[in-house]
């Protein structure tokens, strides 16, 4: 999802409006998201904005009221660096739908679960900075020769090593009503392929067989489309045992639609 200039300024004004107005001495934007809503929030209450190296030295009034500004909360990470105490209170413009509910006191709009692009963030995908960051972390120059498209192909790569958190992604089941044209079928069905995916503790790959079993009732599960939900799972950061149940409670469901 792209979130524009305008857009941010827009429910950055709407946000302020649901502040009170002479409850806070200063208000602080988290770089580099926040400052833009920052400065709108700290004009719209008429008080001071901090810049970053007063903030951290707490260079201000003792025991004023700051409020701490941001565009978004995803993870929760930022803002508890910066206030890991809850010592203040936060406002942001946007929270996704799995962000914690307890790190604000503002919030303007609850967005999906999906990658948003804003536009202070550089490149297409708002993602390459923080690969440069990543190469800088491990040691890396990022100015070498041989590194200097890596962060656009990491970013590419990603989106299609992980294509499973896009629905539009997801196959649909074929299926087929058990007994058409006077065949039954009443054997155990088998399927087995390989398969490969990311370990969500590490990021690292794991992969390897799957086996898929069942004994046809009503419908005939089409297998071809078996293989390719546990392509659609595997396209994830994962664990085995919630793979199988992804796997298990997508076929359930769609068996059951059939049945309707």
């Amino acid at each position: 999802m792209i979130i524009s200039f305008s857009q941010v300024i827009k429910d950055t004004h709407t946000l302020a409006n649901h502040i009170p107005k002479h409850k806070y001495d200063y208000v602080f934007g988290i770089p580099a998201g926040g400052l833009i809503s920052a400065y709108i929030v700290s004009e719209k209450l008429g008080v001071e904005m901090l810049t970053v190296k007063q903030f951290r030295n707490g260079d201000f009034k003792k025991d004023a009221n700051v409020l701490i500004v941001d565009d978004l909360i995803d993870g929760g990470g930022t803002i508890k660096k910066f206030n890991p105490n809850n010592e203040y209170d936060v406002a942001v413009i946007y929270r996704k739908q799995h962000s914690p509910k307890d790190l604000v006191l503002y919030v303007y709009k609850e967005l999906p679960n999906e990658w948003l692009d804003f536009p202070h963030e550089k490149e297409e995908t708002g993602i390459e900075e923080h690969i440069q960051r990543v190469l800088a972390f491990i040691g890396e120059d990022i100015n070498r020769e041989g590194l200097l498209g890596t962060p656009a192909r990491v970013a590419k790569m990603y989106g299609e090593l992980f294509q499973g958190y896009d629905k539009k992604n997801k196959p649909k089941i074929t299926t087929f009503k058990n007994g058409v044209d006077g065949v039954i079928y009443n054997q155990m069905v088998l399927d087995d392929g390989d398969f490969y995916s990311h370990c969500e503790h590490h990021m690292v790959p794991f992969f390897g067989k799957y086996y898929f079993a069942y004994i046809p009732d009503k419908i005939i599960l089409g297998l071809s489309k078996v293989a390719r939900i546990v392509d659609y799972h595997a396209a994830k950061l994962q664990i085995q045992e919630r793979l199988v149940k992804d796997i298990v409670d997508d076929l359930e469901i769609d068996v059951e639609v059939s049945l309707q």
